[in-house]
């Protein structure tokens, strides 16, 4: 039976025995990891880690929670700087001395540079052993990216000591080092971005060897931990001319990209500029060079890979715009874009979210479906915002199996830097639809107004227009948008207002209207209201039925199907719901009869899906009892016996709670002819249920 998958369903929860995650390999102080070389890099997923009996918790965060472990024993006294760049969420980073819990603290460090990241810089005693602990704030987890260096001495203070740049074949290049005492050398040049006075500066060297007759790279200060100036300076006959220089990138940090000659010498100064917050005066520097990102054009954009969650961890500078390359409606002004592509391999109805959430600079995140030649933009956000402002975005939306989408994220005002890129299945939206836009008549030449109300999931109303600080006290994602349309349900040619509330041009003829909310989270679409003018409805029946034969053959059908789930506990009501458990709900069907079919005996079937974190079955439902189900017309039994159809019929699909079935719902309302031909709902209900 081609029927879409999704569900209503019943008592079967012990169908569904939820299977923990493996905790991670090194959740426990003595299965920590051992970093035995220096430069490190760790990527591991932190989900399900946790803390042990006497674990300490980190000085510099008491909300520090479910952690993992490292250890490092040097051969020698180092100085080694930890950090945990490009990690997909808020981390805790501490170094701790001992053998057993309670360890000794020895540094810790929440957030660096205003990065929900971390970063340490400690000196350790050679055949110590040393314990890294790595947190989540307030027990957040994801992909944990760590890093360690050592922290070279300075000793390129002077150009003529500038340190040789020798970048490895992909043209990336790190070098971590102090800069404590670094001076400037008489007669030097200032680098001519300098907002503030310089101090001590730093040398490199770097010597383009290509093929091409350009080279770009990008040069960058991330991590350092004072406020940088970075100059590029060509080397004409022992005469330097500085072709590029950068004071802060929305940071105090540098970055610029560069076209360099092949074969000429070229030397960037990393200088210190006194700073007007709380940044050392010189201290650590951490100085990269990068190429420029591959997906800088959609013709070479990443694919996003299934199965989910998909996480990709880049640094955007040196990013461009295309000619003719289209920008995202939320923020038009937005350019150093990089581009990916996700062709699902499966329908996501309940949407997939894409989100910048970690990253190191101002996002802005489109969504866009190709449609031939050309891209219609399918959401947009520039900050999302849930308890407190965001410079991370977030968009979710539903997709189709093999349609391609593209992925457009691009700085606010040109910013780049440290993209931190997840996609996943949405864990269903934080609203639903508390009043639906009401039909109303009006005499000819006269406007209408429409009007929508929303809740949050406990019922909480959540105020339309009002501040962010008045919506945030609903606990939702922010923004919230609305965009109305002209025509039936669904139909999204005729866009025509942005806002709660809607006012009509002066009408002559009977017109319909629907809006689409959606804010970081998900989307919804509202019931069609119609404006009646003159109180003549001209509009024909709405239909929704979906008709197949024993042989899922389509057959055509003005059946209609309107599904209705309500929360007996918040009072709320509609075809497309999220509750929390162990919210009461009652789940009904009105079916309007094909004429055709009035008169005619025939059997009411009732089919869905369940999708949990474990598996995804079909269900039907068997007289009162609900019973896995193969997909097979021929087994699809029949939920109430044959009896003759009226022009309409009211169907009970479930009265009760959900309570320990986490999960999304989608159900399927039909009836069956005597002559095995099924006519059900092309417009599914739909719940999840948290």
């Amino acid at each position: 039976m081609n029927i879409p998958i999704r569900l209503i369903s019943g008592l079967f929860f012990s169908l569904f025995i939820p299977i923990g995650l493996a905790a991670p390999p090194n959740d426990n102080l003595n299965t920590a990891l051992t970093i035995k070389t220096l430069p490190y890099t760790h990527q591991q997923d932190t989900v399900d880690a946790s803390n042990e009996a006497n674990e300490v918790a980190p000085r510099c965060s008491t909300e520090a929670k479910n952690s993992v472990w490292y250890q490092y024993a040097p051969t020698s006294n180092q100085d080694i700087v930890f950090n945990t760049l490009g990690s997909s969420y808020d981390t805790v980073l501490s170094v701790w001395q001992g053998k057993t819990h309670p360890l000794t603290p020895i540094s810790c460090n929440d957030e660096n540079s205003s990065t929900p990241q971390s970063q340490v810089r400690v000196h350790l005693e050679k055949d110590t052993t040393y314990y890294l602990n790595v947190s989540g704030y307030t027990g957040d987890s994801g992909t944990l990216i760590l890093n360690a260096e050592l922290v070279n001495k300075l000793t390129n203070n002077n150009r003529d000591k500038a340190i040789k740049i020798v970048p490895n074949t992909d043209l990336f290049y790190s070098h971590t080092q102090a800069t404590e005492g670094a001076s400037i050398e008489a007669g030097e040049a200032v680098a001519s971005c300098a907002q503030r006075e310089i101090s001590g500066t730093v040398w490199y060297e770097y010597t383009p060897h290509t093929q091409q007759p350009t080279q770009r790279v990008v040069f960058n200060t991330i991590g350092s931990d004072y406020n940088t100036v970075l100059s590029v300076w060509a080397n004409n006959n022992n005469s330097l001319t500085e072709i590029a220089c950068n004071d802060d990138n929305a940071m105090p940090q540098s970055q610029l990209a560069v076209e360099l000659e092949p074969k000429k010498t070229y030397y960037i100064n990393v200088a210190t500029a006194q700073s007007s917050i709380a940044s050392n005066p010189t201290g650590l520097l951490i100085f990269n060079m990068t190429p420029t990102p591959a997906n800088d054009d959609k013709a070479n954009a990443i694919s996003i890979t299934e199965p989910f969650p998909y996480n990709q961890v880049q640094y955007t500078g040196g990013a461009t715009l295309e000619t003719g390359e289209l920008v995202p409606t939320c923020s038009p002004e937005a350019t150093a874009s990089v581009w990916y592509l996700f062709t699902p391999s499966i329908p996501y109805d309940d949407g997939v979210t894409f989100s910048t959430a970690g990253s190191g600079y101002d996002t802005v995140l489109s969504i866009w479906q190709a449609q031939g030649s050309s891209l219609v933009e399918l959401g947009c956000n520039d900050n999302s915002m849930a308890t407190e402002q965001s410079n991370t975005s977030q968009v979710t939306v539903p997709v189709t199996k093999d349609v391609n989408y593209y992925v457009d994220i691009s700085g606010a005002n040109g910013e780049m830097g440290n993209l931190i890129f997840q996609v996943n299945k949405s864990l269903g939206r934080d609203f639903n639809i508390a009043q639906q836009p009401q039909n109303q008549s009006i005499s000819s030449n006269q406007t209408a107004t429409l009007t929508v109300e929303l809740n949050n999931l406990e019922g909480q109303h959540i105020v339309e227009g009002g501040t962010p600080g008045e919506q945030w006290g609903a606990f939702v994602a922010l923004p919230i948008n609305y965009q109305w349309y002209q025509g039936q349900s669904g139909d999204t040619s005729t866009p025509v207002g942005t806002s709660y509330i809607f006012t009509t041009s002066p009408l002559t003829t009977t017109t319909p209207y629907w809006v689409r909310i959606s804010n970081p989270t998900g989307s919804v679409d509202s019931e069609m209201a119609k404006v009646i003018v003159d109180g003549i409805d001209t509009l024909p029946p709405t239909t929704n039925g979906i008709g197949i034969d024993p042989q899922y053959s389509n057959i055509s059908t003005t059946a209609n199907f309107t599904g209705q789930i309500t929360s007996l506990t918040t009072g709320l009501s509609g075809n497309d719901m999220k509750i929390r458990q162990p919210e009461i709900i009652s789940v009904n069907s009105v079916v309007d009869v094909d004429p055709n079919h009035m008169g005619q005996d025939a059997e009411i079937v009732i089919v869905g899906v369940y999708t949990n974190s474990v598996a995804q079955n079909a269900y039907m439902r068997n007289g009162d009892n609900w019973e896995i189900w193969d997909w097979n017309i021929a087994n699809l039994a029949a939920a109430e016996p044959a009896k003759t159809l009226a022009d309409k019929i009211d169907i009970t699909v479930f009265n009760g709670s959900l309570a320990g079935m986490p999960g999304h719902f989608t159900g399927y309302v039909g009836y069956r002819l005597q002559n095995g031909n099924i006519f059900y709902s092309g417009k599914p209900m739909t719940l999840v249920v948290e």
